[in-house]
């Protein structure tokens, strides 16, 4: 038998799923990929235009990431790469040289015309709320604009450090180094219980949730709005149980009230009614240099009916 005619079945390889693989950022790459090249967190903040403290940390994270050390600290503070920090790089260096010239394209245009980077967590990009305030959101006459997605947890950092101009959310709260223009309720979806009550004096003798949402904190101050305006018990889900009763309504128990916050409905057809409610804001950095920013913000938001 000649061994060509014999047919061999090719091994199975059992390639990790797409979900399954780290979530990672550009940012964590440009990061690691500096400090892989100076050696130092010091002399890559300074190349980025960062701060040690800020470098480190995008290192840590992108170490929980990826699930291995990548640096090790010697005398000096100088950094050594582990053997894994060294094969990253070597796979990741392609990819960091193109998005070094992507990068390098996008100062150009910056130094070309102004840039707005919008940013907001992912769940806002499907539409709703966040997509009809930019379209009433007069600025083409000023500014390009890009969108970046940035989970809540770091919108501050994000912001005072320049990776974006404007954040939009739900729950969010100005600081020292930051305003806050607020753009309106965001209404209520409620979810389980027999009878959708009409306010929140009918929240008596029945257990009810409210979502989490937005900086820590945020969802306990409103249940405070809602018991100030006659509401009884009531109790924040965390975010991760949220998101599963809002995916699988059948998971709610028939005899509890849920309150989740509907970021898909329009502004047009957004009515808070009676109740307490999350607002939509837009923060951005203190004395940002783009002047005109904030007053066209406060315009477009002043153009809503918004509930003030």
């Amino acid at each position: 038998m000649n061994p060509s005619d014999s047919k061999v079945s090719p091994k199975r390889v059992d390639w990790p799923k797409v979900d399954a693989l780290p979530d990672i950022s550009y940012r964590q790459l440009e990061v690691f990929s500096m400090v892989c090249r100076e050696r130092s967190y010091a002399n890559a903040a300074v190349e980025l235009h960062s701060t040690r403290a800020n470098i480190k940390r995008v290192c840590k994270e992108f170490e929980d990431a990826v699930g291995r050390p990548l640096f090790e600290e010697a005398q000096g503070r100088s950094l050594v790469l582990t053997p894994f920090a060294a094969d990253l790089l070597a796979y990741v260096s392609p990819l960091s040289r193109v998005l070094r010239k992507l990068g390098d394209g996008v100062r150009g245009l910056h130094e070309a015309g102004r840039i707005l980077k919008f940013a907001a967590a992912g769940e806002f990009f499907r539409g709703g709320l966040f997509a009809d305030f930019l379209a009433t959101l007069q600025i083409a006459d000023l500014f390009r604009s890009c969108f970046l997605r940035i989970e809540v947890k770091r919108f501050r950092p994000a912001l005072l450090n320049a990776e974006c101009d404007v954040y939009f959310g739900i729950g969010l709260d100005g600081a020292d180094r930051l305003d806050a223009v607020d753009l309106g309720p965001v209404p209520w979806v409620i979810l389980g219980g027999e009878a959708a009550p009409g306010g929140p004096s009918d929240l008596q003798g029945c257990e009810w949730w409210i979502a989490e949402a937005g900086e820590s904190g945020a969802a306990n101050g409103l249940l405070e709005d809602f018991r100030k305006a006659g509401a009884q018990g009531g109790s924040v889900l965390p975010e991760a149980q949220s998101l599963q009763w809002l995916a699988n309504p059948a998971l709610i128990p028939a005899d509890v009230l849920f309150f989740a916050p509907d970021i898909a409905v329009g502004l047009k057809g957004r009515q808070a009614g009676n109740w307490p409610t999350y607002r939509l804001t837009a923060c951005l950095r203190r004395n940002h240099p783009y002047a005109e920013l904030k007053p066209r913000l406060m315009a477009a938001a002043n153009g809503n009916d918004h509930g003030h």
